[in-house]
């Protein structure tokens, strides 16, 4: 989202931005928000949305932490590494990791290190603390880079998608609405 933005704020610099980036589940119309982009299934029919794009999950782990544990080469080995999990803030449940498994089941996951921020889960496999199973765009930048390499990309399989989101209560207003197209013309462009 960030590297998108001063692009429109060229375009519209009378715009204001009041950006809040967490990971929980907002109320749009409660909490006084315009917009939210959310990912995966969308629940609230009382919202108005549009598709921006899609992202699949991968596991990755920072050079040094696969030079000292090894390299997974099969799914029954995930278990014998050190794992960075994410726990739902909403739920606080952990976030499974949907492998493609075929007829084995999941591989137990060894966690040495549970976030509820993703971010932070990048962070920390980017430091070394183990296998971290996130969005490919939140390690796209890692992996360029050489903090990050992904392992077992054949068995991350579950894609997800990206809304863009706002009340359909309220009008369109027209900063809004050029917001909006934006938005769903250029956040994916680059992926």
């Amino acid at each position: 989202m960030l590297p998108a933005l001063p692009e429109f704020a060229q375009h519209y610099p009378e715009i204001e931005f009041d950006l809040d980036f967490n990971d929980r589940f907002v109320d749009l119309v409660e909490g006084g928000f315009d917009v939210a982009i959310r990912s995966g299934p969308l629940s609230d029919s009382s919202l108005m949305a549009r598709r921006l794009g899609p992202f699949r999950f991968v596991l990755a782990a920072a050079l040094a932490y696969l030079a000292h544990s090894g390299v997974p080469r099969k799914l029954s080995q995930p278990e014998a590494h050190a794992c960075v999990r994410y726990r739902f803030p909403t739920t606080g449940k952990l976030q499974p990791w949907d492998l493609a498994t075929g007829k084995q089941a999941p591989p137990e996951l060894r966690t040495a290190l549970v976030c509820n921020n993703m971010e932070a889960l990048r962070g920390a496999a980017e430091a070394g603390f183990g296998i971290g199973y996130m969005p490919d765009f939140l390690v796209r930048d890692a992996l360029a880079a050489g903090t990050l390499a992904t392992v077992l990309d054949e068995a991350c399989e579950a894609p997800g998608q990206f809304s863009i989101l706002w009340p359909s209560s309220r009008h369109l207003t027209p900063r809004l609405r050029v917001f909006v197209d934006f938005v769903c013309e250029r956040l994916f462009k680059t992926v």
